[in-house]
């Protein structure tokens, strides 16, 4: 959000209570509750269970900010809501994406307070450590099925960008088999199969994330031309013998992990980067600054590294950097590098 007038700054310092209302509206139901016919609000508080008069409060302020409409016959969402909200992601992907933001910003609200902190500022307020989708994924089969197909629905105009600019900077001729790193339901790659009949990929992730893309694979028509490898990239090794492997959208960095792509490939074969990476070494990519900032009160010297810096580790790794950089969307940038043959 980027502030542009004197009042947009004094509602943003207030806007904490807000974003934990639409937050709520979201988490418990409600807009759904609300879809189909206005509900009074004594209604919708005995649904949800919410005491004394905290519930019509919270259901005023929604009100004030837009997110519902009071009518004759009680709440129902505003049609920004209906737009922003309902008429675009499931129930289930909007909880999820709730679910994790409220998780990710405990401890912020004393910010002022901690922000001088050398460690966690979470585990200074008393926070139990922070937890990273990652191992939260790998710990809880439940939470992994409800992510990756929460990524299957929102990344859709990713896989297509993706797949779009895939086709103007590659020639495909001769490239069969595709490695998708991290791609957890292998959206990107059915964008790919799609447009390539001969085309095969592998998705190599976490085994809770690869069960559910199995799944989603068998219900987009593709279970036979996409395969999942279960696989911990710091433990295990890759299986080899692909023409290509994309690594788009995995902020995993390392030479180690280079190295173990460069192994996968052919002769020959090509590894394209798309990422979000950051301009210096004290600027965030430019559409991570937040998320880049709440990873820096966990650890305070996170960061993000910068196309030089990646492509130097891949250097070291036996890589040949390709010419040519690309960017699209929102800062993502679009790279190529090749094993020798």
């Amino acid at each position: 959000m980027k502030l542009n007038t004197v009042d947009d700054v004094k509602t943003l310092y207030s806007a904490a209570t807000a974003a934990a209302a639409l937050g709520t509206a979201i988490e418990s139901g409600l807009l759904w509750l609300l879809a189909e016919k206005p509900v009074s609000a004594p209604e919708i508080v005995r649904a949800l269970g919410i005491p004394g008069m905290r519930g019509y409060y919270w259901l005023q302020l929604l009100e004030d900010i837009g997110i519902l409409e009071n009518g004759p016959g009680g709440y129902s969402p505003s049609n920004l809501a209906r737009q922003a909200i309902l008429e675009t992601w499931s129930e289930d992907s909007w909880k999820h994406l709730v679910a994790d933001e409220r998780e990710r910003i405990a401890g912020v609200s004393n910010l002022a307070l901690h922000i001088r902190e050398p460690g966690s500022i979470r585990a200074d307020q008393g926070f139990p450590a922070a937890i990273n989708y990652v191992e939260k994924m790998r710990n809880d089969p439940a939470r992994a099925r409800e992510f990756t197909r929460m990524l299957f629905e929102v990344h859709q105009p990713l896989a297509k960008a993706v797949s779009e600019l895939l086709d103007e900077l590659l020639d495909w001729t001769g490239v069969q088999h595709l490695m998708d790193l991290g791609g957890g339901s292998g959206v990107v790659s059915m964008a790919l199969l799609r447009k390539h009949p001969a085309l095969r990929a592998t998705v190599v992730d976490m085994e809770n994330v690869c069960l559910a893309g199995r799944e989603i694979a068998a219900e987009q028509g593709l279970a036979d031309r996409i395969r999942y490898h279960p696989a911990e990239f710091v433990h295990d090794e890759f299986p080899a013998g692909f023409d290509l492997i994309l690594k788009c959208d995995v902020s995993v960095f390392g030479v180690w992990l280079y190295k173990k792509l460069w192994r996968a490939l052919k002769p020959g074969g090509r590894l394209v980067f798309v990422e979000h990476l950051s301009v210096s070494e004290t600027s965030a990519p430019p559409t991570r600054v937040a998320w880049t900032f709440l990873d820096s009160l966990e650890n305070p010297d996170f960061r993000i590294p910068t196309l030089a810096e990646v492509q130097s580790m891949l250097v070291e790794a036996g890589f040949e950097v390709l010419p040519g950089q690309h960017t699209f969307g929102s800062g993502w940038v679009v790279f190529q590098v090749q094993k020798g043959s």
